[in-house]
């Protein structure tokens, strides 16, 4: 048997050399584009060296994605023993176990060109790993097997096994291009190997999305920025919260270094040197970052013709910020200028949005007038919206002389804006028209917008929107519907007294006196200084022709604070 095993390396030692004698002319230059690569951790350890090689000129290359799975640092050695750090992952493939990343290279490198695909069964291929000997190892055999991967991307099963040191090195074909990454065979057949498509590792890129992938969470190397600027905006914003304050503006560096001429790319910066200037500032002075911040809003709006946008983003930050900080001195950051700012928007263009702001604004110091004014030239737009005419409301509310049936109209609107029929999002536009109903004693409009309200929340109320419900049933004259709904507000919540109290408010209207007082000593056990509950407690004995028994308790209810107390002592007590 020995004697078999070493018939069989012998002869394979005679193929060996039988190739490297017939060594393809492109070998040596070639050989100079294959890299190793080397990663660290966060406390700049070593981790594992791995193979890759370059595609172009520029420092992109191909290597295994689980080389660079948790590296926070990683450096790649070419032939020459020259170091070059990775700058960043250009896209990756967890399930194939490739990836495609850029080395920060100072000038050209040596790189493998890609292949075209697909090829053929029992092509001619080379394996070639790394090495800095003078001689040129590479392996050489044939494709056996060829699956689809994606699109005329390739697996391909090749003819001879891997050694350790040979993963991810390139096959190439016979002119020199690069067909695939080498990977060793997982399954029982070692004496193959397999390679992945260098064109499909070519071909993967970065979106907008993958930020919150799993694909490369792992990755922590620094990420590519989509290629597409509109798209790299969308990963900015995936990204804000998912980084502190300081990662944060280190992205918005990076982003803007790539996209220099994306006005956004500014716009988000200086909101963020905005907001989070205390973070930022440490123990240093947050007034710095206000200022950076201008600096960013003035060179956005050199790299755009849309002077309106940028004046109205520039007063809506700084009326962000100065409506939530009353301890800025600084006369950029006031709400004077984010007024002044938002009027030569709405100047350069008069849009709908602008005249929002601008009312919001007005509202907040205490410009009602003119704040329902804007939002009026809002409402009447095509991006009126539920809020807008919830605000209008709300500034109506406020100015002198106000109708009621127009808010309630405005209500209306913001309601009927939420959809047909109204959706969720309307519950809290429907809340505020009842508590206007009630004041118009339109109780039974008010009980419907209860319904309204419980319909909404699919049922999904608590105690108190019972116990609410039932006053305006009790109003409407509809006693056993508020009787129904203050039972289940007590079963609900059988600790709140003022449910029992209401309860027999309802029983005393129905004559049932008895019933009404056993309520009232339910409240009196949850709270014995329950001072309306022995007013009530007095109307039950009043109206049972026991007139001292009611007297007592009506003092005893004027003891505790009562403000009824007294009237009826005066009426019924003398």
């Amino acid at each position: 048997m020995n004697k078999i095993i070493l018939t069989l390396f012998a002869i394979s030692q005679c193929l060996l050399l039988t190739a490297q004698k017939s060594a393809p002319k492109w070998l040596t230059k070639s050989r100079n584009a294959v890299i190793s690569i080397t990663t660290y951790d966060k406390e700049n350890r070593k981790i594992q060296s791995g193979t890759g090689f370059f595609i172009s000129e520029t420092g992109e290359a191909l290597s295994s994605y689980t080389l660079f799975e948790g590296v926070t640092r990683a450096e790649v050695t070419d032939t020459e023993g020259k170091t070059y750090p990775v700058e960043q992952i250009l896209g990756g493939d967890e399930l194939y176990d490739v990836i495609r990343f850029q080395v920060a290279a100072p000038k050209k490198v040596n790189y493998l060109p890609l292949a075209k695909e697909p090829v053929a069964l029992q092509t001619q291929v080379y394996l070639l790993p790394y090495s800095t000997g003078k001689t040129v190892a590479f392996k050489q055999g044939q494709i056996l097997e060829v699956s689809k991967l994606k699109e005329s991307f390739g697996y391909y099963k090749v003819s001879f096994p891997l050694d350790i040191t040979e993963k991810n090195a390139p096959l190439l074909l016979e002119n020199g291009e690069v067909l695939g990454l080498a990977q060793e065979s997982a399954g029982k057949g070692k004496d193959v190997s397999y390679a992945v498509s260098a064109g499909y590792l070519k071909s993967l890129h970065i979106n907008s999305m993958d930020v919150l992938n799993s694909n490369y969470q792992s990755l922590l190397i620094k990420k590519a920025w989509p290629a597409n600027a509109d798209q790299a905006l969308v990963a900015l914003f995936l990204l804000r919260n998912s980084q502190n304050a300081q990662e944060y503006l280190e992205t918005l560096n990076d982003f803007i270094r790539t996209f220099p001429s994306t006005t956004d790319g500014y716009l988000n910066r200086a909101s963020h040197y905005a907001h989070s200037r205390k973070e930022l500032a440490g123990s240093g002075d947050p007034n710095e970052y206000l200022r950076l911040a201008i600096s960013d809003l003035k060179e956005a709006s050199r790299h755009t013709d849309n002077k309106g946008n940028i004046l109205y983003s520039q007063a809506k930050l700084i009326f962000e910020v100065a409506s939530t900080d009353t301890t800025i001195t600084d006369p950029q950051w006031t709400l004077q200028a984010a007024g002044e700012s938002i009027r030569k928007a709405i100047e350069a263009e008069d849009l709908p949005l602008y005249h929002q702001l601008q009312g919001d604004i007005n509202f907040y110091v205490s410009q009602f007038e003119q704040a329902y004014q804007e939002y009026q030239l809002v409402n009447a737009s095509n991006i009126a919206s539920p809020q807008s005419f919830y605000m209008a409301a709300q500034a109506r509310e406020n100015t002198p002389g106000f109708n009621t049936a127009e808010i309630i109209a405005l209500l209306d609107s913001a309601i009927n804006r939420t959809g047909n029929p109204p959706t969720a999002s309307a519950a809290s536009y429907v809340l505020e028209r009842i508590d206007w109903k009630m004041k118009l004693m339109l109780y039974k409009e008010a009980v419907e917008d209860y319904n309204l309200y419980y319909d909404l929340l699919k049922g999904e109320v608590n105690a108190p929107f019972y116990y609410y419900r039932e006053q305006a049933k009790y109003r409407a004259d509809d006693l056993q519907g508020a009787l129904a709904d203050i039972e289940e507000a007590m079963f609900r919540d059988p600790k709140a007294p003022d449910y029992q109290a209401e309860a027999a408010s309802i029983h005393i209207r129905l004559e049932e006196y008895a019933k009404a007082e056993e309520y009232l000593d339910k409240a009196l056990q949850l709270a014995p200084e329950f001072a309306s509950c022995y007013r009530l407690k007095g109307i039950c004995r009043m109206r049972q022709n026991k007139k001292a028994e009611a007297c007592t308790f009506f003092n005893k209810a004027k003891e505790l604070g009562d403000p009824l107390a007294d009237r009826l002592i005066k009426t019924n007590c003398n």
